[in-house]
């Protein structure tokens, strides 16, 4: 009888239907990989400008737009908050984080000081190595198509891939994880202003020469391990890229608030 009532449980069990239901840590995951691509995406989109300083960043329209859940969305909103790329307005929502010459200026000021510390330290410790990359990323800047319109899209984030690929390679060898975290969390703020005028400095022959010179100048300082001439003209570098914006200002200023305007008005509340 023992046997036989055990036998009957077993073919009770042998018939019990599977559970499709994937487990807690699978659905964890995929909602951390949701989360994950689109903060890359959305955050890709503020640097790129296609997202508009001071545009208003309603949590359906986005959802929508980037095929994602409220949760996750949520979710990256909140990382590229603490990053500064979008503000939190209380019952208003998120929104696009302003530019304004202020913050233009106390960037470029943060930005040569620990950008051309973090040059001198690579300079004393880069090896052979570090001398292949600055020329490898060199070359790959140096043959990079400008972009013709700021439409161009493609053009312009393949220049500003290399770019950061070449100024990451002066000061890779810095030996300072935390200085070189710094320095690209600037260098990604600054590019939200130089997306900008790079169709600028496309259009002009000086104003294009001038800057591939300079790059090159930087290389070679830093390659002959002349610290102080390098650090320099990298100073004027950054300089002279902060005084094309700011001499442009009121008018993209101008265009970027018409245009965040234009947008919130066709947003759904």
């Amino acid at each position: 009888m023992r046997r036989g009532t055990g036998d009957s449980a077993t073919r009770r069990e042998s018939r019990l239907p599977v559970s499709v239901t994937p487990p807690a840590s699978e659905a964890q995951d995929e909602a951390r990989t949701m989360g994950e691509e689109v903060y890359v995406r959305l955050r890709s989109d503020l640097l790129a400008g296609r997202l508009h300083p001071g545009q208003k960043l309603p949590l359906r329209q986005l959802s929508a737009h980037y095929n994602v859940g409220i949760a996750p969305l949520r979710e990256a909103l909140s990382r590229l908050a603490s990053e500064r790329l979008v503000h939190f307005e209380g019952q208003r929502g998120y929104a696009v984080a302003p530019i304004s010459l202020e913050d233009l200026h106390d960037l470029c000021s943060l930005r040569i000081d620990l950008s051309c510390k973090a040059l001198r330290k690579a300079i004393e410790r880069g090896d052979e190595d570090w001398e292949a990359e600055i020329l490898a990323a060199l070359h790959r800047l140096e043959r990079s198509a400008m972009p013709e319109s700021l439409g161009d899209d493609a053009a312009i984030d393949e220049w500003e891939r290399r770019h950061d690929r070449f100024h990451h390679s002066l000061i890779s060898a810095c030996g300072s994880p935390w200085l070189l975290h710094f320095c690209q969390t600037l260098s990604d703020q600054f590019q939200r202003y130089r997306r900008v005028i790079i169709v600028e400095i496309a259009g002009s022959q000086d104003l294009l020469t001038r800057v591939r010179r300079q790059h090159r100048m930087i290389a070679e300082a830093a390659i002959a391990r002349d610290a102080d001439k390098a650090t320099d003209i990298l100073a004027r570098h950054f300089e002279g890229s902060v005084k094309i914006v700011a001499d442009r200002y009121a008018k993209i200023s101008g265009k970027l608030e018409g245009s965040g305007k234009r947008r919130a008005r066709r947003q759904p509340r």
